[in-house]
């Protein structure tokens, strides 16, 4: 099979093209993929310059693939030709203790797909198998695509909240990632409120069925919305914007918890006095463990539980060029790029 994948060049430049062929190492997986989801986070490379893409220069982008085993290694044991898989995107050593735990985006030598020259924006992947995950026939390989990043972030949040208990949450920016957060907390029964301040993606996400949705006003109006007057119970900040960032603790109930999982630029937001005073908990979050993206299937499946509703469009990967200036623009939903 003939690779063609999108590569990133710098300044919003991205091309399809042809590389070479694959064969897999011994304990490696040839992968047909099947569907490969655009990631908000592939946008900062996206406008990154050439100087700023550094290793990832003329590399192939992405990190959300689902798709077939086509090819084993011979030390495969794992999988076999015809498997459908997901992947948890994040390849580490393999040797540490957060390997062994399955939490290889705490590995200090751990590598995203893509700088490992592993991007998932195209149709033929090679990948260890200890990074492919097996998805059921009866979760879809777009929804494959959420699990390796977007859905499964969300969920790992959701999850983190869901553990104390939280019945009342806000959730600051109504991107993918803000969307699967709303979807998987109203599914599991807690009162959720999306807020965020483009009334394009305020539009998109009551069109879907959210039902509970704002634009950023001052605390007072965002407090408000909860059902508790003294504040939420818990917030989801996932924008990354420092206004955002600031409120996710402010409309907080006491003993209220945060969770962040939204990049930003490092801009100076938060200041100790507003967790302080209320005993606030301040939680980082960043995708799930391989054990944690199992769970996150089987709830997908007791619960019959999609994240296709967030899909804006289908594209086929020779228009990756269109989807990612249409995404750049700040279009709402899921992009979803179909290889083959």
């Amino acid at each position: 099979m003939k690779k063609i994948g999108a590569a990133l060049f710098g300044n919003k430049s991205l091309e399809v093209r042809e590389f070479p062929d694959l064969e897999p190492g011994l304990n490696e997986v040839l992968i047909e993929v099947k569907a490969a989801g655009i990631c908000g986070s592939d946008l900062h490379f996206y406008r990154s310059s050439p100087e700023e893409l550094g290793a990832r220069y003329g590399k192939i982008v992405g990190h959300e693939p689902a798709g077939i085993v086509i090819q084993t290694g011979n030390a495969v044991s794992k999988f076999k030709v015809g498997d459908r898989v997901t992947v948890n995107h994040t390849l580490g050593c393999g040797h540490c203790q957060y390997c062994h735990q399955g939490e290889t985006v705490l590995c200090p030598t751990g590598k995203g797909m893509a700088l490992a020259d592993a991007g998932a924006n195209t149709n033929v992947l090679k990948l260890p198998e200890n990074t492919c995950l097996e998805l059921p026939e009866n979760i879809s390989f777009e929804d494959g695509t959420f699990i390796a990043c977007t859905g499964a972030t969300a969920y790992n949040a959701v999850q983190q909240l869901r553990d104390q208990a939280v019945r009342n949450v806000v959730v600051f920016g109504l991107g993918p990632v803000g969307l699967s957060a709303i979807l998987l907390l109203e599914k599991m029964g807690i009162n959720a409120v999306g807020i965020d301040p483009i009334k394009s993606r305020r539009d998109f996400a009551s069109s879907i069925g959210c039902r509970k949705i704002g634009d950023f006003t001052e605390t007072e109006g965002l407090i408000k919305l909860s059902p508790n007057p003294e504040g939420f119970c818990g917030s989801i900040e996932t924008s990354g914007a420092s206004n955002a960032q600031s409120q996710a603790i402010d409309v907080l109930r006491p003993k209220g918890i945060a969770i962040y999982l939204g990049l930003s630029k490092g801009v100076p937001s938060i200041s100790p006095e507003q967790f302080i005073h209320k005993q606030i908990r301040l939680q980082g979050s960043k995708v799930l463990p391989s054990w944690a993206a199992v769970e996150m299937m089987n709830f997908m499946q007791e619960s019959n539980f999609s994240f296709e509703q967030l899909i804006r469009e289908k594209i086929p990967l020779q228009r990756a060029a269109e989807a990612f200036e249409m995404f750049e623009s700040g279009m709402s939903g899921k992009f979803i790029l179909l290889p083959n």
